[in-house]
């Protein structure tokens, strides 16, 4: 169904975007014990299960709600450029306000509207796993810094009490939503508030032609999971023009070809 024209003015205007409740109970839950094991029992995990993006898992690679939203935001070649796992309790952060303004960060992460559609170069998905309200110390965002055209002012680039900016915001949830943002928006995550852990999967996506991380999925990880979802995590390139005609680096050939799944060159 691709995304609404709602949805793509609020993505547009802020540089984020909440698709609410895509997941289900029973997901949910499959998810959050992988998780709990994963940071505090790893061993009683198989090998392919010990880290996102493997096990339960793996269904938020290519779940459907987040795909439809990747094809408009970033177009229909799209890599899930890397994934990680959140278990965070009280007191815990993840960082300081970064990102925003006309530098756009790297090219790689730019925002830019042309002709009806959007380019987002590179967009994190959140999935929060548990009910999340504004004073809980989600992910917090300057909407529209992704788009300014002045650098980011001090004055609005504090955490602190008091110290706020007026236009810092964060959003509510319940469990098992996604939350879309351009990584070129000012964004944090803050200290976490709650007495419950935050538990949440973040996963970043960019245009198949470019690639920003280093690869850090081990190799039992990438091994267990289905065809279909390692080709998620396909080289970087479009098209090979030593051939005749040139072939092009698609899902369909992906899932054609036995060769390697993908490069796991990741280690120093």
């Amino acid at each position: 169904m691709g995304m609404t024209e709602e949805e793509k003015f609020r993505f547009d205007l802020t540089g984020y975007l909440i698709r609410p409740a895509i997941l289900t109970p029973e997901q949910i839950a499959d998810i959050v014990e992988q998780i709990d094991r994963i940071k505090h029992d790893p061993d009683s995990l198989p090998p392919a299960e010990r880290n996102v993006p493997g096990g339960a898992s793996s269904l938020l690679i290519d779940h459907p709600k987040v795909t439809e939203v990747l094809h408009e935001i970033i177009g229909p070649n799209v890599r899930l450029e890397g994934t990680f796992c959140v278990w965070r309790q009280k007191g815990e952060w993840a960082g300081d306000l970064h990102g925003g303004g006309p530098q756009q960060i790297d090219p790689i992460f730019g925002y830019r509207c042309a002709h009806g559609r959007i380019h987002a170069g590179m967009v994190r998905v959140v999935f929060e796993l548990t009910d999340v309200s504004k004073q809980d110390g989600a992910t917090h965002f300057i909407p529209g810094s992704h788009k300014a055209n002045f650098p980011m002012h001090p004055d609005h680039m504090s955490l602190e009490p008091g110290e706020r900016s007026e236009f810092l915001t964060s959003y509510e949830c319940p469990a098992g939503s996604a939350i879309f943002f351009t990584e070129n928006l000012c964004h944090a995550g803050p200290h976490w508030q709650r007495d419950t852990p935050r538990v949440a999967v973040l996963n970043a996506y960019t245009h198949l032609a470019t690639h920003w991380h280093r690869p850090t999925i081990a190799a039992e990880i990438m091994a267990g999971l289905a065809r279909e979802k390692q080709a998620w995590f396909r080289e970087p390139w479009i098209a090979d023009f030593r051939t005749s005609p040139a072939t092009h680096n698609s899902m369909e050939r992906f899932l054609d070809n036995e060769e390697p799944t993908v490069r796991l060159d990741h280690k120093p």
